[in-house]
C-alpha cells in the first residue's frame, strides 16, 4: 500500500509491503508488526512519550518512506527536515496505513 501525506507542508510518501517488514528488520533488527504495536500502545495508554516512542516511531516513518522513494537518504539527514515534533503528526498517518494493509477484502468460507 503506498500513500503520500502532507506533513509540514511537505509532501511524503510512504509505502508498506511484506518488503518494508523484511527492510525493517535488516536494517534495525527489529520486529516492524511489534514495533508498530508498540507505537499503537503508547499512543493510546501513556500520557508520557518517551524517547523510545519517539525513536521507534521516527524509524517506522523513514522506513516507510524510504520504501517509496529510494533516493531518501540515511534517517539522520532526512529527520533534519522537519520539527522535533513531526513524528507525533506523522505517526497516525503510518498506523491507519498500517491497519488498512491488516484488513482483509475476503470473508474466510466455513466449508
Amino acid at each position: 500500500m503506498e500513500k503520500i501525506v502532507n506533513i509540514e507542508e511537505k509532501e511524503i510518501g510512504l509505502k508498506c509491503t511484506a518488503g518494508t517488514v523484511r527492510a525493517y528488520r535488516m536494517d534495525f533488527n527489529r520486529d516492524l508488526i511489534l514495533d508498530f504495536a508498540t507505537v499503537e500502545k503508547k499512543l493510546l495508554k501513556d500520557k508520557d512519550l518517551d524517547k523510545e516512542f519517539q525513536n521507534i516511531a521516527e524509524n517506522i516513518l523513514w522506513m516507510m518512506a524510504k520504501e517509496y522513494d529510494s533516493s531518501i537518504p540515511e534517517i539522520n539527514v532526512w529527520l533534519e527536515q522537519f520539527s522535533p515534533y513531526f513524528v507525533f503528526r506523522a505517526i497516525a498517518h503510518a498506523i491507519n496505513m498500517w491497519h488498512e494493509n491488516l484488513v482483509t477484502l475476503n470473508n474466510a468460507k466455513k466449508n
